[in-house]
């Protein structure tokens, strides 16, 4: 399949994208509302409702702009470099759950809309995060690395 055409059929399947893919399909989290599909031998995700879907953009548009000085960044655009992103979102979504303090203490987010509903409860709106305490989970969160023919993987 070209990268055209693939790009073309993902968006007729993708139609509201799920915008912490990354962080789905690198299994560190879960979302109820997210619907995981196989394109060419790609993994994807899409959103089963816009609107949510537009909350989740919001929130990760806040948390690429709040880490950009941590990522050496002058300026943050539509999607970061693949490994940054990982960190932003992963890293993000997990410090969104410490500064919420839920029971959850396993590595995986268990559902992405439930932590975003319980901030917009604790917080009013997402503007009122406390983004530093948040990018601080973004700064300690390690990313898969492969190097000299081996594979190993940084603790997280």
């Amino acid at each position: 399949m070209e990268e055209d055409e693939y790009k073309a059929t993902y968006q007729e399947i993708a139609e509201n994208r799920c915008v912490f893919e990354k962080a789905l399909t690198n299994n560190q989290c879960k979302c109820r509302f997210s619907k995981h599909f196989w394109l060419a031998d790609r993994e994807g995700y899409s959103c089963q409702s816009q609107e949510i879907a537009a909350n989740c953009r919001n929130l990760l548009t806040k948390l690429r702009e709040k880490s950009k000085f941590l990522l050496k960044l002058h300026e943050v655009g539509e999607q970061l470099p693949h490994n940054m992103e990982i960190r932003v979102q992963v890293g993000g979504l997990r410090g969104l759950r410490s500064v919420l303090a839920t029971d959850e203490k396993d590595s995986l987010i268990s559902d992405i809309r439930a932590l975003i509903e319980q901030a917009e409860k604790q917080y009013d709106n997402m503007d009122a995060l406390p983004y530093s305490e948040i990018v601080q989970s973004i700064a300690s969160f390690k990313t898969r690395r492969y190097g000299k023919g081996k594979q190993s993987r940084d603790t997280d």
